[in-house]
């Protein structure tokens, strides 16, 4: 949707450069008139062709002025068209290198959470059998309460970075 602004403000431009090169051309206007009337019984017929030329001569010196600044204003929204549509290019690369970093940490914290899931058994068994202490189990609980509350958090951020990537390509 930004790019299509960009284009349309473009034309937008393009076409003030028209209106600004037709305020200093000439008009011509052509008109023709026909009468008739019958009154008394007395019938006659009329017939008016006219022309008029208006040349502005008075506005061509600020009317040029307008023109080149109309064509100032085209160029610089093509710059303006082609710095903002490299700046959109550069967003969206951006917000998908994030989507695919969430997404690795996403991993990661699945992998995480695998893992404290094994400690907790390991040390849950090692407490069953009287080598391990209350405490070493506790932080082995302790651990994986933390590995999950990390799964969440990286679950978040990539759902925000994956709609963030959607809204920069505009698929939302």
């Amino acid at each position: 949707p930004e790019y299509r602004l960009l284009e349309k403000n473009v034309e937008a431009n393009q076409l003030q450069h028209k209106l600004a090169i037709g305020k200093n051309l000439p008009t011509v206007g052509v008109g023709a008139g026909y009468l008739y009337h019958d009154l008394l019984d007395n019938s006659r017929s009329c017939g008016v062709i006219f022309a008029s030329v208006a040349i502005p001569i008075s506005s061509w010196w600020g009317g040029s002025h307008s023109i080149k600044r109309q064509k100032f204003q085209i160029r610089n929204a093509e710059n303006e068209l082609q710095d903002k549509s490299e700046l959109l290019v550069i967003r969206m690369q951006q917000t998908w290198n994030d989507l695919q970093n969430a997404y690795k940490q996403l991993d990661i914290a699945n992998n995480s959470i695998k893992q404290a899931q094994e400690n907790l058994r390991l040390n849950n068994d090692f407490y069953k059998a009287g080598t391990s202490s209350m405490s070493d189990l506790l932080n082995a609980q302790s651990l994986y309460q933390q590995s999950c509350d990390r799964y969440v958090e990286a679950y978040c951020v990539f759902y925000v970075k994956q709609l963030e990537y959607l809204q920069s390509t505009g698929r939302n």
